[in-house]
Protein backbone atom coordinates (compact mmCIF):
# COMPACT_ATOMS: atom_id res chain seq x y z
CA UNK A 1 0.00 0.00 0.00
CA UNK A 2 1.95 3.35 -1.32
CA UNK A 3 0.02 5.39 1.09
CA UNK A 4 -1.70 4.65 4.81
CA UNK A 5 -5.66 5.21 3.00
CA UNK A 6 -8.43 2.35 3.93
CA UNK A 7 -12.01 2.52 3.08
CA UNK A 8 -13.70 0.19 5.04
CA UNK A 9 -17.54 -0.67 4.72
CA UNK A 10 -20.31 -2.93 5.20
CA UNK A 11 -22.94 -3.80 8.20
CA UNK A 12 -20.91 -5.57 10.88
CA UNK A 13 -19.76 -2.52 13.22
CA UNK A 14 -17.54 -4.99 15.71
CA UNK A 15 -15.50 -6.20 12.26
CA UNK A 16 -15.22 -2.61 10.97
CA UNK A 17 -13.87 -1.54 14.04
CA UNK A 18 -10.99 -4.18 14.57
CA UNK A 19 -10.21 -3.53 10.76
CA UNK A 20 -9.79 0.26 11.95
CA UNK A 21 -7.34 -1.15 14.80
CA UNK A 22 -5.55 -3.21 12.57
CA UNK A 23 -4.91 -0.45 10.08
CA UNK A 24 -3.70 1.77 12.93
CA UNK A 25 -1.20 -1.03 14.29
CA UNK A 26 0.34 -1.95 10.85
CA UNK A 27 0.76 1.56 9.59
CA UNK A 28 2.35 2.67 13.36
CA UNK A 29 -0.16 5.60 14.00
CA UNK A 30 0.68 6.90 16.94
CA UNK A 31 -2.55 8.49 17.87
CA UNK A 32 -5.34 8.40 16.18
CA UNK A 33 -8.60 11.28 15.74
CA UNK A 34 -11.94 10.14 14.85
CA UNK A 35 -14.32 12.85 12.84
CA UNK A 36 -18.15 11.66 12.67
CA UNK A 37 -20.40 13.05 10.04
CA UNK A 38 -23.45 14.28 12.14
CA UNK A 39 -25.89 15.54 9.39
CA UNK A 40 -26.39 15.02 5.20
CA UNK A 41 -24.15 16.75 4.30
CA UNK A 42 -21.57 17.59 6.81
CA UNK A 43 -18.73 19.62 5.28
CA UNK A 44 -17.59 21.06 8.30
CA UNK A 45 -16.73 17.18 9.00
CA UNK A 46 -14.76 16.73 5.52
CA UNK A 47 -12.65 20.15 6.39
CA UNK A 48 -11.62 18.74 9.61
CA UNK A 49 -10.75 15.75 8.25
CA UNK A 50 -8.69 17.18 5.73
CA UNK A 51 -6.79 19.19 7.88
CA UNK A 52 -6.46 16.16 10.81
CA UNK A 53 -5.12 13.68 7.58
CA UNK A 54 -2.74 16.59 6.60
CA UNK A 55 -1.81 17.37 10.59
CA UNK A 56 1.64 15.65 11.18
CA UNK A 57 2.00 13.52 14.60
CA UNK A 58 4.57 14.73 16.95
CA UNK A 59 6.14 10.99 18.09
CA UNK A 60 4.78 9.09 14.55
CA UNK A 61 2.13 8.74 12.43
CA UNK A 62 -1.01 10.85 12.88
CA UNK A 63 -4.18 8.88 11.47
CA UNK A 64 -7.29 10.80 10.77
CA UNK A 65 -10.80 8.65 10.81
CA UNK A 66 -13.96 9.90 9.27
CA UNK A 67 -17.05 7.67 10.04
CA UNK A 68 -19.78 7.67 7.37
CA UNK A 69 -18.23 9.56 4.78
CA UNK A 70 -21.18 8.82 2.38
CA UNK A 71 -23.31 10.25 4.89
CA UNK A 72 -20.57 13.76 5.14
CA UNK A 73 -21.58 13.89 1.00
CA UNK A 74 -25.46 13.79 1.28
CA UNK A 75 -26.74 15.29 -1.51
CA UNK A 76 -24.62 17.93 -2.11
CA UNK A 77 -22.36 18.08 -5.37
CA UNK A 78 -20.15 20.22 -3.49
CA UNK A 79 -19.73 17.93 -0.29
CA UNK A 80 -19.22 15.18 -2.51
CA UNK A 81 -16.75 16.87 -4.33
CA UNK A 82 -15.40 17.53 -1.33
CA UNK A 83 -15.10 14.23 -0.31
CA UNK A 84 -13.51 12.41 -3.50
CA UNK A 85 -10.59 15.55 -3.36
CA UNK A 86 -10.25 14.56 0.26
CA UNK A 87 -8.49 11.07 -0.87
CA UNK A 88 -7.29 11.78 -4.63
CA UNK A 89 -5.79 15.00 -3.15
CA UNK A 90 -4.44 13.48 0.19
CA UNK A 91 -0.89 14.53 0.67
CA UNK A 92 1.71 11.99 0.42
CA UNK A 93 2.50 10.45 4.07
CA UNK A 94 -0.72 11.66 5.17
CA UNK A 95 -2.93 9.02 7.18
CA UNK A 96 -6.64 8.28 6.70
CA UNK A 97 -9.38 6.07 7.22
CA UNK A 98 -13.05 5.99 5.92
CA UNK A 99 -15.57 4.12 7.45
CA UNK A 100 -19.05 3.24 5.96
CA UNK A 101 -21.50 1.41 8.24
CA UNK A 102 -24.59 0.78 6.68
CA UNK A 103 -27.76 -0.76 7.53
CA UNK A 104 -28.15 -4.47 7.31
CA UNK A 105 -31.28 -4.34 4.90
CA UNK A 106 -29.33 -2.18 1.98
CA UNK A 107 -25.97 -4.35 2.76
CA UNK A 108 -27.08 -5.70 -0.63
CA UNK A 109 -27.86 -2.32 -2.83
CA UNK A 110 -24.53 -0.03 -1.76
CA UNK A 111 -24.94 3.77 -2.99
CA UNK A 112 -23.43 4.53 -6.39
CA UNK A 113 -20.81 7.20 -4.16
CA UNK A 114 -19.62 4.25 -2.31
CA UNK A 115 -18.01 2.62 -5.66
CA UNK A 116 -16.74 5.88 -6.54
CA UNK A 117 -14.72 6.77 -2.97
CA UNK A 118 -13.37 2.60 -3.79
CA UNK A 119 -11.84 3.80 -6.90
CA UNK A 120 -10.44 7.12 -5.94
CA UNK A 121 -8.80 5.10 -2.82
CA UNK A 122 -7.72 2.06 -5.06
CA UNK A 123 -6.04 5.16 -7.56
CA UNK A 124 -4.20 6.40 -4.78
CA UNK A 125 -2.83 2.81 -3.69
CA UNK A 126 -5.05 2.53 -0.57
CA UNK A 127 -6.68 -0.24 0.27
CA UNK A 128 -10.69 -0.83 0.44
CA UNK A 129 -12.55 -3.73 2.50
CA UNK A 130 -15.52 -5.03 3.05
CA UNK A 131 -16.84 -6.47 6.51
CA UNK A 132 -20.59 -8.11 6.43
CA UNK A 133 -22.05 -9.40 9.14
CA UNK A 134 -22.37 -13.03 9.11
CA UNK A 135 -26.07 -14.02 7.71
CA UNK A 136 -28.14 -17.31 8.93
CA UNK A 137 -26.36 -20.29 9.10
CA UNK A 138 -22.83 -18.50 9.38
CA UNK A 139 -22.85 -17.42 12.93
CA UNK A 140 -22.17 -20.87 14.30
CA UNK A 141 -18.72 -20.82 12.31
CA UNK A 142 -17.84 -17.38 13.19
CA UNK A 143 -18.36 -18.18 16.73
CA UNK A 144 -16.64 -21.28 16.57
CA UNK A 145 -13.49 -19.84 15.26
CA UNK A 146 -13.04 -16.58 17.60
CA UNK A 147 -13.30 -18.82 20.67
CA UNK A 148 -10.42 -19.92 19.60
CA UNK A 149 -8.77 -15.99 20.27
CA UNK A 150 -9.65 -16.99 23.97
CA UNK A 151 -7.68 -20.00 23.88
CA UNK A 152 -11.36 -21.93 24.12
CA UNK A 153 -12.98 -24.54 22.78
CA UNK A 154 -16.71 -24.05 22.42
CA UNK A 155 -19.31 -27.49 21.42
CA UNK A 156 -21.10 -27.48 18.50
CA UNK A 157 -24.67 -27.31 20.43
CA UNK A 158 -23.19 -24.62 22.58
CA UNK A 159 -22.47 -22.93 19.61
CA UNK A 160 -25.77 -23.16 17.75
CA UNK A 161 -27.41 -22.09 21.05
CA UNK A 162 -25.34 -18.98 21.44
CA UNK A 163 -26.18 -18.01 17.48
CA UNK A 164 -30.05 -18.64 18.09
CA UNK A 165 -30.06 -16.34 21.16
CA UNK A 166 -28.38 -13.40 19.55
CA UNK A 167 -30.36 -13.89 16.38
CA UNK A 168 -27.98 -15.91 14.41
CA UNK A 169 -31.14 -17.95 13.21
CA UNK A 170 -33.71 -15.29 12.44
CA UNK A 171 -34.43 -15.30 8.53
CA UNK A 172 -36.18 -12.22 8.30
CA UNK A 173 -34.33 -9.59 6.09
CA UNK A 174 -35.21 -6.22 7.89
CA UNK A 175 -33.23 -7.24 10.96
CA UNK A 176 -29.99 -5.26 11.74
CA UNK A 177 -27.54 -7.41 12.28
CA UNK A 178 -24.54 -4.50 12.83
CA UNK A 179 -23.87 -5.64 16.34
CA UNK A 180 -24.55 -9.37 16.53
CA UNK A 181 -20.60 -10.19 15.76
CA UNK A 182 -19.91 -7.54 18.74
CA UNK A 183 -22.40 -9.21 21.14
CA UNK A 184 -21.41 -12.87 20.42
CA UNK A 185 -17.39 -11.82 20.94
CA UNK A 186 -18.52 -10.25 24.14
CA UNK A 187 -20.43 -13.39 25.29
CA UNK A 188 -17.37 -15.74 24.66
CA UNK A 189 -14.98 -13.75 26.54
CA UNK A 190 -17.62 -14.18 29.26
CA UNK A 191 -18.22 -17.86 28.72
CA UNK A 192 -14.57 -18.30 28.19
CA UNK A 193 -13.55 -17.07 31.67
CA UNK A 194 -16.73 -18.68 32.92
CA UNK A 195 -15.67 -22.47 31.99
CA UNK A 196 -11.85 -21.90 32.55
CA UNK A 197 -9.67 -24.79 30.84
CA UNK A 198 -13.11 -26.91 30.22
CA UNK A 199 -14.98 -26.62 26.72
CA UNK A 200 -18.00 -23.79 26.58
CA UNK A 201 -20.87 -26.55 26.57
CA UNK A 202 -24.98 -25.70 26.46
CA UNK A 203 -25.51 -25.43 30.01
CA UNK A 204 -22.97 -22.24 30.19
CA UNK A 205 -24.79 -20.45 27.73
CA UNK A 206 -27.99 -21.23 29.01
CA UNK A 207 -27.25 -20.06 32.14
CA UNK A 208 -25.16 -17.01 31.34
CA UNK A 209 -26.62 -15.44 27.85
CA UNK A 210 -29.76 -13.74 27.71
CA UNK A 211 -32.13 -14.37 24.39
CA UNK A 212 -31.28 -11.05 22.40
CA UNK A 213 -32.60 -11.66 19.00
CA UNK A 214 -33.37 -8.84 17.13
CA UNK A 215 -36.72 -7.37 15.94
CA UNK A 216 -38.75 -7.98 13.35
CA UNK A 217 -41.71 -6.67 11.76
CA UNK A 218 -41.00 -9.38 8.79
CA UNK A 219 -41.00 -11.84 11.97
CA UNK A 220 -44.46 -11.08 13.10
CA UNK A 221 -46.22 -11.31 9.59
CA UNK A 222 -44.43 -14.21 9.54
CA UNK A 223 -45.68 -15.96 12.82
CA UNK A 224 -49.17 -14.61 11.21
CA UNK A 225 -48.83 -16.83 8.14
CA UNK A 226 -48.27 -20.09 10.05
CA UNK A 227 -50.74 -18.73 12.71
CA UNK A 228 -48.25 -19.72 15.79
CA UNK A 229 -49.47 -17.84 18.15
CA UNK A 230 -45.95 -17.68 20.54
CA UNK A 231 -43.75 -16.70 17.78
CA UNK A 232 -46.58 -13.70 16.94
CA UNK A 233 -46.51 -12.95 20.50
CA UNK A 234 -42.42 -13.08 20.96
CA UNK A 235 -41.87 -10.94 17.40
CA UNK A 236 -44.36 -8.12 18.83
CA UNK A 237 -42.70 -8.13 22.19
CA UNK A 238 -39.00 -7.80 20.59
CA UNK A 239 -40.09 -5.12 18.22
CA UNK A 240 -42.22 -3.42 20.70
CA UNK A 241 -39.26 -3.14 22.60
CA UNK A 242 -36.75 -2.24 20.57
CA UNK A 243 -38.92 0.78 19.87
CA UNK A 244 -40.44 0.16 16.14
CA UNK A 245 -43.32 2.34 15.55
CA UNK A 246 -46.64 0.67 16.11
CA UNK A 247 -48.59 1.88 13.76
CA UNK A 248 -45.68 1.06 11.02
CA UNK A 249 -46.56 -2.52 12.33
CA UNK A 250 -50.00 -2.19 12.08
CA UNK A 251 -49.52 -1.26 8.58
CA UNK A 252 -47.58 -4.28 8.39
CA UNK A 253 -50.02 -6.34 9.09
CA UNK A 254 -52.57 -4.89 7.58
CA UNK A 255 -51.31 -5.34 4.16
CA UNK A 256 -50.15 -9.54 5.00
CA UNK A 257 -54.20 -9.75 6.18
CA UNK A 258 -55.46 -8.38 2.54
CA UNK A 259 -52.93 -10.41 0.94
CA UNK A 260 -54.69 -13.32 2.64
CA UNK A 261 -57.81 -12.37 2.29
CA UNK A 262 -57.16 -11.90 -1.56
CA UNK A 263 -55.60 -15.19 -2.28
CA UNK A 264 -58.17 -16.94 -0.20
CA UNK A 265 -61.04 -15.30 -3.12
CA UNK A 266 -58.67 -15.91 -5.71
CA UNK A 267 -58.23 -19.69 -4.64
CA UNK A 268 -61.77 -19.88 -4.41
CA UNK A 269 -62.13 -19.36 -8.10
CA UNK A 270 -58.88 -21.71 -8.73
CA UNK A 271 -57.19 -18.73 -10.28
CA UNK A 272 -53.68 -20.25 -11.28
CA UNK A 273 -50.52 -19.66 -9.78
CA UNK A 274 -49.30 -16.81 -12.12
CA UNK A 275 -52.36 -14.73 -11.26
CA UNK A 276 -52.03 -14.81 -7.82
CA UNK A 277 -48.69 -13.80 -8.05
CA UNK A 278 -49.03 -11.09 -10.14
CA UNK A 279 -52.08 -9.69 -7.74
CA UNK A 280 -50.24 -10.36 -3.93
CA UNK A 281 -46.49 -12.13 -4.78
CA UNK A 282 -45.02 -9.27 -6.46
CA UNK A 283 -44.84 -12.07 -9.37
CA UNK A 284 -42.82 -14.07 -7.48
CA UNK A 285 -44.56 -17.89 -8.00
CA UNK A 286 -42.78 -18.85 -4.26
CA UNK A 287 -44.32 -15.60 -2.66
CA UNK A 288 -47.64 -17.05 -4.36
CA UNK A 289 -47.36 -20.37 -3.03
CA UNK A 290 -46.30 -19.16 0.36
CA UNK A 291 -49.59 -16.97 1.03
CA UNK A 292 -52.10 -19.56 -0.80
CA UNK A 293 -50.57 -21.90 2.40
CA UNK A 294 -51.03 -19.30 4.51
CA UNK A 295 -54.54 -18.47 3.27
CA UNK A 296 -56.06 -21.98 4.18
CA UNK A 297 -55.00 -21.52 7.53
CA UNK A 298 -57.75 -19.27 8.32
CA UNK A 299 -61.39 -18.92 7.13
CA UNK A 300 -62.30 -16.21 5.30
CA UNK A 301 -64.23 -14.82 8.16
CA UNK A 302 -61.79 -14.70 10.03
CA UNK A 303 -59.63 -12.65 7.99
CA UNK A 304 -62.35 -10.02 7.54
CA UNK A 305 -62.53 -9.60 11.61
CA UNK A 306 -59.27 -9.39 11.99
CA UNK A 307 -58.95 -6.63 9.21
CA UNK A 308 -61.71 -4.82 11.22
CA UNK A 309 -59.96 -5.02 13.86
CA UNK A 310 -57.06 -3.70 12.77
CA UNK A 311 -58.94 -0.77 11.47
CA UNK A 312 -60.61 -0.06 14.56
CA UNK A 313 -56.93 -0.18 16.49
CA UNK A 314 -55.74 2.08 14.30
CA UNK A 315 -58.73 4.29 14.86
CA UNK A 316 -58.13 4.23 18.85
CA UNK A 317 -54.68 5.23 18.72
CA UNK A 318 -55.20 7.92 15.78
CA UNK A 319 -58.16 9.68 18.05
CA UNK A 320 -56.09 8.81 21.39
CA UNK A 321 -58.50 6.36 22.67
CA UNK A 322 -55.85 3.86 23.36
CA UNK A 323 -51.97 4.11 23.65
CA UNK A 324 -50.39 2.36 20.73
CA UNK A 325 -48.91 -0.69 22.47
CA UNK A 326 -51.51 -1.95 24.40
CA UNK A 327 -54.19 -1.55 21.56
CA UNK A 328 -52.06 -3.57 19.48
CA UNK A 329 -51.65 -6.13 21.94
CA UNK A 330 -54.92 -6.26 22.37
CA UNK A 331 -55.56 -6.71 19.07
CA UNK A 332 -53.14 -9.86 18.99
CA UNK A 333 -54.74 -11.31 21.97
CA UNK A 334 -58.16 -11.45 20.50
CA UNK A 335 -57.43 -12.49 16.96
CA UNK A 336 -54.72 -14.93 17.05
CA UNK A 337 -53.90 -15.60 21.08
CA UNK A 338 -57.50 -15.90 21.87
CA UNK A 339 -58.49 -18.01 19.00
CA UNK A 340 -57.74 -22.05 18.67
CA UNK A 341 -56.43 -23.02 15.38
CA UNK A 342 -59.28 -24.66 13.34
CA UNK A 343 -58.90 -27.96 12.43
CA UNK A 344 -57.98 -28.60 8.58
CA UNK A 345 -61.46 -29.56 8.07
CA UNK A 346 -62.96 -26.25 9.11
CA UNK A 347 -59.87 -24.07 7.77
CA UNK A 348 -60.55 -25.92 4.37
Amino acid sequence: MSDPLLLVHGDDGFEIDRELAGFARRIGAADRVEIIAERSPDEAALDRTLLEAASVGMFGVHLAVLRQPIRAAGRSNAATDKLLSLVSELPHGAALALAEMRPSRDANKPPALLARLADAVLARGGAVEVRMAPRRGQLQAWIRSHAEEFGARIEPRAAAMLAERIGGMVTETDVERGEQTRIAFGELAKLATYVGDRPIDADAVELLVADTSPASIYAITNAIDRRDPRLAAAALGRALEEGQPVLRILAAIGGRISDLIVTRDLLARDAPPQEIARRVGRNNIRMAERLAEASRRYGSAELEAMLHGLFETDLAIKSNASEPEPAITAWLGEHLLGRERPSRARAG
